[in-house]
């Protein structure tokens, strides 16, 4: 182990535990921007300054979740390089999404806001489970 690290390679970082914070709080904020937008469907125009803000905590979650992504990446975890590095893409994917969907629900198409909110929750939910479903020995005969 090189002394320089506080891990070593193949072992969980300590960013792990951010990561999967980071995630929960991005699909908390997102459950509070689908909260809130169903307020606004039914004309409830006091909902949007919630939905307005829950965009900026949409924003700063994932990008919480890009940086401990990218940390886990770097210092390497028992999942394996390419499951750390498509977390990290797929994270990257999710933050990238934010701006335009964002962008569409001030100034574009509500047409094209929500579809792209919905592919944003499936981003983030893959990265859930990618997270959350970590294995132990990736490439191990498991039969």
């Amino acid at each position: 182990m090189d002394p320089n690290t506080t891990t070593e390679r193949g072992g969980n970082p300590p960013w792990l535990l951010l990561l999967r914070v980071a995630v929960g709080a991005s699909l908390a904020a997102l459950l509070w921007e689908f909260l809130t937008a169903g307020q606004l469907i039914t004309f409830n125009m006091a909902a949007l300054p919630l939905h307005w803000g829950g965009a900026f905590a949409v924003h700063v979650a994932s990008g919480v979740q890009l940086l401990a992504a990218v940390l886990v990446w770097r210092a390497g975890s028992s999942a394996g390089p390419a499951h750390d590095r498509l977390v990290a893409l797929v994270s990257l994917l999710a933050f990238v999404l934010g701006f335009p969907q964002a962008a569409l629900g001030t100034y574009g198409p509500l047409q094209a806001h929500v579809p792209l909110a919905l592919v944003l929750v499936a981003t983030v939910v893959w990265s859930a489970v990618l997270v959350w479903r970590r294995t132990e020995g990736r490439g191990v005969n498991r039969s």
